[in-house]
């Protein structure tokens, strides 16, 4: 529903994010934007958003978290729903003289579509008269001639209907709400991304009799899981193995691993992965991420838990995520001086380039992803796929 940019003060580019996301989706993208503590400073741009007309009316100081949450309430609204919210947007508009409304208000908003009213195809005020004299609102007095209906101001008379209402009209028509806001939200109890209790999630099923799928009588496995828990799960399906079984989703907290399994027969190589990711640290976890964004390819499940034992001889310059940036850490590593005139007059960018390619490190949306024996992800992906054709033969 909507596009954001997340910039930390005085980094060098933005973090685009699709709005609503998972919390994992969230952690990453601060992750990416080097965004670590409370105390970054950064600001939320929104860039783009289904509904058009909205992005005019988000404050610059909108928080990243409130704005996930409305758009997790304008997904899920029907068009009904989204044509009473624009209504409300544009009767506040109005009042305000399109200045921006708060994020509290617009979620507040798409929990009041039930006190709204739609006359739909009406688009002037002439109109509106019409509609109202036509449905019998009381808008004229009782017992009015048939002749006088020629006679009537309609404009007028919807003119003055919309004033009293204070109602508005937008392209599906004309839209009042008919009473106070809801309060159902507050900022007061804004909820901040968790880090979820998974590193991946399965929902497995028995497999199918027929050509119709079993997706119905599914049960969620979260992973890491205990011998114990995985056969609770097959219990509750009443299956006696995972032989037995096939899986109709698979989430994944980590990004790049989004499309890594693919057979449930490696079920056990998946779990083993999200037993060690769930050791890392926050730093390890994002070394991980930077790892396989380094590896320029989709890679096994088997590819991914041999990738993370090697988490060790990784290590990521989290303020480099430019050859720019990654020039001037090097530099400023050495006393040289008038180093901030040498910033200001060297080709950094070219500089920059220059190591990263003498050194063969990689420069992932987490920072410059460096090795301690200097070899890259993908030669040791390379050495390991070497390694085990050598053992098939």
């Amino acid at each position: 529903m909507l596009e954001v940019y997340l910039l930390k003060q005085g980094a060098p580019k933005a973090v685009r994010l699709s709005l609503p996301a998972a919390d994992f989706a969230l952690l990453d993208a601060l992750d990416k934007a080097g965004i670590t503590n409370e105390r970054d400073i950064y600001s939320v741009e929104v860039a783009n958003s289904k509904l058009d007309y909205l992005p005019q009316f988000i404050p610059d100081t909108a928080n990243l978290y409130e704005l996930n949450i409305l758009a997790g309430q304008l997904a899920t609204m029907s068009q009904w729903e989204l044509d009473c919210f624009e209504g409300m947007v544009m009767m506040d508009s109005v009042k305000t003289e399109y200045a921006p409304i708060g994020v509290e208000r617009l979620i507040n908003m798409t929990h009041s579509t039930g006190d709204c009213q739609i006359a739909n195809g009406v688009f002037d005020d002439e109109q509106l008269g019409r509609f109202y004299v036509e449905n019998d609102f009381p808008v004229i007095p009782d017992n009015l001639p048939d002749t006088a209906y020629d006679l009537l101001n309609y404009a007028e008379i919807g003119k003055q209907a919309r004033s009293a209402e204070g109602g508005v009209f937008t392209e599906k028509g004309y839209v009042v709400h008919s009473s106070e806001m809801s309060r159902q939200y507050s900022s007061e109890n804004l909820p901040f991304p968790q880090k979820p209790d998974y590193v991946f999630l399965l929902e497995i099923a028995t497999l199918p009799q027929g050509d119709e799928p079993n997706d119905q009588h599914c049960v969620t496995v979260k992973l890491p899981y205990t011998e114990e828990a995985l056969k609770s799960a097959l219990h509750q399906i009443g299956a006696d193995g995972i032989e037995g079984c096939c899986f109709y989703k698979y989430e994944s907290t980590i990004p790049q691993l989004a499309d890594a399994f693919g057979f449930l027969e490696d079920i056990d190589q998946l779990n083993g992965l999200a037993s060690t990711m769930k050791g890392f640290t926050k730093e390890q976890a994002c070394t991980y991420k930077a790892m396989l964004e380094a590896a320029l390819k989709d890679i096994t499940t088997q590819e991914a838990l041999e990738l993370s034992r090697e988490i060790q001889n990784f290590f990521v310059i989290r303020e480099a995520v430019t050859p720019t940036e990654y020039a001037k850490h090097q530099l400023s590593k050495h006393c040289i001086e008038l180093q901030e005139e040498l910033f200001a007059c060297a080709n950094l960018e070219r500089y920059g380039q220059k190591l990263i390619a003498e050194k063969g490190i990689a420069l992932t949306d987490y920072g410059v992803l460096c090795s301690l024996d200097g070899q890259t992800v993908e030669q040791f992906l390379n050495r390991d796929s070497h390694a085990m054709g050598m053992e098939m033969k």
